[in-house]
């Protein structure tokens, strides 16, 4: 067993040696075309585009009263988005404006 520690150090390092480098992959991404929902207050959403897409944004269909609210403490309080409490109520009061609750 004793013996066993330097032969795996030995092909370990003989195989770094071997490795190829790895190279830089450069990816160019479409340029972002989407554009939020005409609301007062859209500069308040600009703190979901740290996680978010426009485009995913935009994309949302209306929601019931009460939903927006909720799922804004939820990415600050289960994903630790970094929103600020006094930036909660602007960023619910856009979303609930640009994408209104369902009507019954």
């Amino acid at each position: 067993m004793p013996t066993a520690f330097p032969r795996l150090a030995a092909a370990l390092a003989l195989a770094g040696a071997c490795a190829a480098p790895a190279l830089a992959l450069e990816i160019d991404l479409p340029k972002e075309t989407a554009t939020l929902h005409a609301a007062s207050g859209a500069q308040n959403a600009a703190q979901c585009y740290m996680c978010h897409s426009v485009d995913y944004i935009s994309s949302q269909p209306p929601m019931p009263a009460g939903f927006w609210e909720a799922e804004v403490k939820k990415m600050v309080q289960t994903y630790g988005a970094p929103i600020t409490a006094e930036q909660i109520p602007l960023i619910v009061r856009y979303l609930d404006e640009a994408y209104p609750p369902q009507k019954k």
